[in-house]
């Protein structure tokens, strides 16, 4: 029945142009980009590296075992916003204290003799 619908002239949808154009597109879409294969196991390991994940859950852990609280999952809560507060400082502070050593510096150079 096949050959028939052959026969007739009448092309099946499957076989359209755009059918095979489409496999084409994406075909040099793969080639325009390649893909480079990375180990997930080194991705993650590189991500837990570069973030200090290890050392956060080591450090939370550590006071989490010492003290011992009612509500571990409170404490690790404020734990972790602790962290984020220190950080915070930490970057802020970097700019005060930029601010500050160009301070220091004009009232250190300032001449004396000018009072």
């Amino acid at each position: 029945m096949e050959s028939r619908g052959l026969a007739g002239g009448k092309t099946p949808e499957a076989g359209s142009s755009a059918t095979v154009v489409k496999p084409t597109e994406t075909k040099c879409e793969i080639l325009e980009q390649p893909m480079v294969y990375e180990d997930p196991f080194e991705v993650s390991i590189k991500y837990m590296e570069k973030h200090n994940v290890l050392q956060i859950f080591q450090e939370i852990t550590e006071k989490l075992v010492y003290q011992k609280p009612d509500d571990p999952l409170q404490f690790m809560l404020l734990q972790v916003q602790s962290m984020i507060n220190a950080r915070q400082a930490e970057t802020e502070g970097v700019v005060e204290n930029e601010d500050a050593e160009v301070f220091l510096e004009e009232v250190l150079c300032t001449p004396f003799g000018a009072y």
